[in-house]
């Protein structure tokens, strides 16, 4: 048998105010279920025996109040309780706070409960206790009442109390719900963040290692020819010491008037000076420097590129010479397409314009180790640039045209080039990373980029750049 304590805090609540005691029992006796008299089979069958009743349950656990102060306080009470009440039958007319008040208060109490007013409409309008409540949610039982008016009131009001409730916490539920979603979500986009970042900087490596052995060798040529002149240049400082020597004897001779034969001591001169071809050192040695002078400041550009490429001030923006840029960027790549490829430039007189240089580099890079890879034998790539006047509606603006005599693109992979991780190159040649990454860096500048390619014809990225400050956007970190 279930415990009646249970079965109580299982019911609804249902608080009666009135300052009629015998009206409260009635309230009571009507809304409880009434025992119903029976006789057992036998007693019917042979006669005999007392009539016996059913055992029922209460329908609800029933309060009451005397007055709208008390009622007040059981509200109060049983919300702290965390056993409100779903309903509350109040009569309109009784001393001290009138049904219209007990109901305000009850209301700044605990606003989901429902009150229904019982009064003879003569004491008091309905407008004039919606302006006492502040609520129009009031509903109205008219004396004399009827007990099914009161049965009716109380299983509807209770199960729509039932139903705010559940909804409530349903609402709640689907808050959290929706929290926890936000908070997965935000993990999420972190994840895909960070693995973007890393597949993005896998590209990058990837790419710069093709570069590095390219440079190596553009780094090795000059320090060949730096090593054979450093060579020759310490062979020529042995034969012009060991001259100075002689020249230095002959002068000792000469002055103090000590050893002889002065004359022979120059004729031997004269001779160590043809055997050691000291003419043609000293007619050398000045080649020998320019071109190892020169070896150093190639090597120093290479090294100057790289350097601005790869440092780590990446994140700052400044004014940069667009053509300046682009020089960067073939002279990193140089040795990746020498030899297949001959590069015209047409550069225009651009102003400087206000952006991130390196990752401009970046991207200048990308679409020419693209179209390198596109141009199978000999062919050209030819880079010109050209300041755009502002119009009326617009600022002015800087244009990067990359034009190649490759192989050209059908117009189903026009659409997708600058798709993440598309690739028309063999599978190990790439993530497909590239162009996407060039796609962002220039539309985080503020500018765009498109392409112009047909099969057979080659293909031309063109590149326009705004030159406003103000137009440029957060940069993916790539």
């Amino acid at each position: 048998m279930v415990p009646r304590k249970e079965i109580m805090d299982a019911m609804n609540r249902i608080l009666i105010v009135d300052d009629d005691a015998t009206v409260r029992v009635s309230y009571r006796q009507v809304l409880s279920r009434r025992e119903k008299p029976y006789l057992s089979q036998g007693d019917r069958l042979f006669g005999g025996g007392k009539a016996k009743t059913e055992e029922t349950s209460p329908l609800y656990d029933i309060r009451e109040a005397k007055n709208g102060g008390e009622a007040v306080g059981m509200v109060r009470e049983a919300v702290e309780r965390g056993r409100p009440f779903e309903l509350a039958f109040v009569d309109m007319k009784m001393p001290g706070m009138n049904g219209a008040e007990t109901a305000r208060e009850i209301w700044r109490i605990d606003s989901g409960i429902k009150i229904v007013i019982v009064t003879a409409f003569s004491e008091v309008s309905p407008d004039e206790m919606v302006q006492v409540t502040a609520r129009e949610d009031l509903f109205y039982l008219r004396k004399p009442f009827n007990p099914e008016e009161i049965r009716q009131f109380a299983r509807a009001l209770c199960r729509q109390r039932d139903l705010e409730r559940e909804r409530d916490l349903l609402a709640a539920g689907l808050g959290e719900a929706n929290l926890a979603l936000e908070d997965m979500n935000r993990n999420l986009e972190e994840k895909v963040r960070k693995q973007a970042e890393m597949l993005i900087q896998s590209e990058k490596m990837a790419s710069l290692g093709v570069l590095v052995a390219g440079v190596a060798h553009e780094i090795n040529n000059p320090l060949s020819f730096i090593k054979a002149n450093l060579s020759a240049l310490k062979q020529y400082a042995g034969s012009l010491a060991a001259l100075i020597e002689k020249y230095e004897a002959l002068t000792a001779t000469l002055t103090t008037g000590k050893g002889n034969d002065p004359a022979g001591r120059h004729g031997d001169i004269q001779d160590f000076r043809e055997r050691k071809k000291i003419d043609v050192i000293l007619g050398d040695l000045p080649d020998l420097l320019t071109q190892s002078l020169e070896g150093t400041e190639r090597i120093e550009a290479i090294v100057r590129d790289l350097r601005g490429f790869s440092r780590a001030d990446e994140g700052e923006r400044r004014d940069a010479d667009i053509n300046e840029s682009i020089d960067t960027a073939i002279n990193i790549i140089w040795n990746e397409v020498k030899g297949r490829v001959k590069i015209v430039r047409d550069y225009g007189d651009l102003p400087a314009v206000s952006c991130f240089p390196q990752k401009l580099i970046q991207a200048v890079m990308n679409i020419l180790i693209n179209a390198s890879h596109a141009v199978t034998d000999m062919g050209d790539i030819r880079i010109v640039t050209r300041q755009v006047k502002a119009s009326t509606e617009t600022t002015g603006s800087v244009r990067i045209e990359i034009s190649d005599t490759g192989c050209g693109m059908s117009e189903k992979d026009v659409k997708r080039v600058f798709d993440p991780f598309f690739t028309t190159k063999p599978v190990g040649r790439g993530l497909g990373l590239g162009l996407y990454i060039t796609y962002e860096i220039i539309h985080a500048h503020g500018g765009d980029i498109s392409v112009d390619s047909r099969e057979g014809a080659g293909s031309t990225f063109t590149i326009t750049l705004p030159m406003a400050a103000g137009a440029i956007r957060p940069l993916i970190e790539v």
